[in-house]
């Protein structure tokens, strides 16, 4: 398996253990927990937790629920005979990248924000109103990884046309010189505030192939081919991720691969831990699961194969 991969996925699946950890902090915090061992009804649970944002707490529950931290029998909720380990194994300290740890605990922070109002300030999760808190995150050395490993596997070298389907802040530069001078790199974000950031990194680096447009992919018009098409941490925002993957399909050239990199709700232990933070973000829907997006690859008009890569990892190729 690549290298990347394995950092890539053993990266995730820390930080999906590391969720769980802060979460049972949660429920001791509030004591969620010894409401659940002596057995309440969902409605007693969220009345008795003092925390004004009713919705929040309801995601919290829905989420020991999907964990087995909680169980639900006859209209009553229990503590479940659960146990949390955070494995430390050699050869998976070996590939850890300790900058996402300061990143997830400032999450942590703002659930205590969130549990107030979606909307307070102290909430960083907005694509614009915390545009500099996604710009950290996607400069965090597992982001980066996944950049790596999508150029390595679209194989991209000067005069290729690529492009990146919620490409963020940071993508636009270190994806688009990879295929400059002579190639083109088109970066599509529905967020103007990633987007500024990303056009001030472009014109500093004098990337004259890299173009970048403001957009919802969900309304994204095919009209071109290319000869690469990337979709990384994105599916997670949208209602129907298959509709834009058969969409990415359409615009690979024959022989072109698109590289889709995702925390896949079916590969992933532990995905609603994260999913519990990620939807601390408005657009936030759920993670992909590798199975809905394996199954509109197969639903796709063109002649396509796709592979599946680890955990984190899928690779479509338009055959010739």
């Amino acid at each position: 398996m690549d290298p990347l991969v394995e950092v890539l996925d053993r990266n995730m699946e820390a930080m999906a253990d590391v969720a769980v950890g802060y979460l049972i902090q949660i429920g001791l915090k509030y004591d969620i927990f010894k409401e659940l061992v002596l057995g309440v009804s969902r409605e007693k649970l969220i009345a008795s937790v003092p925390l004004p944002n009713k919705e929040r707490l309801g995601r919290l529950i829905d989420t020991y629920l999907q964990l087995g931290i909680a169980e639900e029998s006859g209209g009553s909720l229990r503590i479940a005979e659960f146990s949390y380990e955070l494995p430390l194994a050699r050869e998976r300290l070996e590939k850890l990248l300790p900058d996402w740890i300061p990143i997830l605990e400032e999450m942590y922070k703002m659930v205590d924000y969130a549990f107030i109002s979606r909307e307070h300030p102290k909430v960083l999760m907005d694509f614009d109103k915390g545009a500099d808190f996604w710009d950290m995150r996607l400069l965090l050395g597992i982001n980066r990884v996944y950049r790596q490993l999508a150029s390595r596997l679209l194989g991209l070298e000067d005069g290729m046309r690529i492009i990146d389907l919620g490409c963020g802040s940071v993508s636009p530069v270190e994806l688009g010189s990879a295929v400059g001078p002579n190639g083109k790199y088109v970066g599509i974000d529905f967020s103007p505030g990633l987007l500024s950031i990303a056009t001030t990194r472009v014109r500093n680096e004098g990337l004259d192939w890299v173009t970048l447009r403001e957009m919802d992919v969900r309304r994204l018009v095919v009209r071109n081919t290319y000869d690469g098409v990337v979709m990384s941490f994105l599916l997670g925002y949208l209602e129907n991720p298959g509709a834009v993957v058969r969409k990415a399909i359409e615009m690979l050239s024959p022989g072109a691969r698109l590289v889709i990199l995702d925390s896949f709700r079916d590969l992933t232990p532990k995905v609603a831990a994260l999913e519990f933070f990620e939807s601390l973000t408005k657009e936030f829907v759920r993670f992909p699961s590798a199975g809905e997006i394996l199954a509109a690859v197969d639903e796709s008009p063109y002649d396509v194969e796709a592979s599946v890569i680890g955990n984190s990892t899928i690779v479509v190729t338009r055959v010739l």
